[in-house]
C-alpha cells in the first residue's frame, strides 16, 4: 500500500495555522510530520513513526529543515521497520500518494 497523508488538523493557538499531517498505511496511523515555526530554520520540520518495537538503529523521529527531508526520513525509517518486522507492502508502489 502506499502511504498517504492527511492534513491533522489538530493545531491550536499559535501553532493552529502551522502544516501538520497524519501518516497512514492503508487504515493504520503509522506516524506524523508536522511544522513548528519556532524552532531554528534547520529543525522546522518534525517526524515520527508509530511504530512498536524496531531495530536497535531506527530513528524513530526527527526534526529536518525541509517538508521533503521529513518524508525522505520518514519513509526510510518506515522501510527498515518493516524489514525488520517482516512485513510488506503489497501490490503497489511503497511512495507516498497523493
Amino acid at each position: 500500500m502506499p502511504l498517504t497523508m492527511r492534513p491533522a488538523g489538530i493545531g491550536f493557538g499559535f501553532y493552529k495555522d502551522a502544516d501538520g499531517y497524519s501518516l497512514f498505511s492503508g487504515e493504520w496511523c503509522i506516524g506524523r510530520i508536522y511544522e513548528n515555526s519556532s524552532v531554528p530554520e534547520d529543525q522546522r520540520w518534525y517526524w515520527t513513526l508509530h511504530a512498536p518495537g524496531g531495530p536497535e538503529n531506527l530513528p524513530p523521529s526527527n526534526h529536518v529543515a525541509t517538508f521533503e527531508a521529513a518524508k525522505a526520513e520518514f519513509e526510510a525509517s518506515w522501510s527498515q521497520w518493516k524489514a525488520w518486522a517482516g512485513l510488506e507492502e503489497v501490490g503497489t508502489d511503497p511512495t507516498f500518494a497523493s
